[in-house]
């Protein structure tokens, strides 16, 4: 291609794409970008985090700009939404962790013992037998057969506390620190020894 056409090409591309389709584009084109961005997350991890702390904790930093806050409060709002659903799934499987299936060995088929394409046919589809034909009498009555409604079962809603305080730190891994505190305790005869 051309100069012009591909500078028409990608200033199309830049205003008219979705932002972030543009970015898997330039990332599709240019596989540097995700080796810089690397480099440049691990050189600002440390302002990342003070700025992530700040307002998380609702402080207003000196300066920041509207996208950022926009952004941050869908990343909270999103974080929230799969930590609910975590703790949900999670609840929801503790009731059933107890259940012992047991598979059916009765009912399962030995593909050894068919022969032909009649006795496949014969284990898949159900037979029907016709049996003699009704008398006159039967097809001129007609026979009701009334069976009693049975109530469907209606699955229970169960009340999940998502708000519990053991949620609250679920799945945080706690590196216990042991202080480093010096403490020096020195004999005062080899203070004079040493002096």
């Amino acid at each position: 291609m051309n100069k012009p056409q591909d500078f028409v090409s990608e200033v199309t591309l830049e205003y008219l794409l979705n932002k972030e389709q543009y970015g898997k584009y330039l990332v599709q084109k240019n596989p540097q970008t995700k080796l810089n961005n690397k480099k440049d997350k691990k050189f600002y991890r440390r302002r990342i985090f003070d700025l992530t702390k700040q307002l998380l904790s609702n402080e207003k930093p000196d300066v920041l700009a509207p996208d950022i806050k926009n952004a941050f409060e869908n990343y909270v709002n999103l974080c929230i939404e799969y930590f609910k659903a975590l703790d949900t799934t999670d609840i929801i499987q503790q009731d059933y962790s107890n259940l012992n299936l047991e598979i059916d060995s009765k009912n399962e088929i030995n593909v050894d013992n068919i022969g032909s394409t009649e006795q496949a046919n014969q284990l898949m589809m159900r037979s029907i037998k016709i049996s003699h034909p009704p008398s006159l009498l039967d097809n001129f009555v007609k026979v009701k057969n009334v069976k009693p409604q049975v109530e469907p079962i209606i699955p229970k809603q169960k009340d999940i506390n998502l708000k519990d305080p053991v949620l609250k730190n679920k799945g945080i891994l706690y590196l216990k620190k042991k202080k480093k505190n010096i403490t020096n305790n020195y004999d005062k005869g080899e203070n004079a020894e040493n002096k």
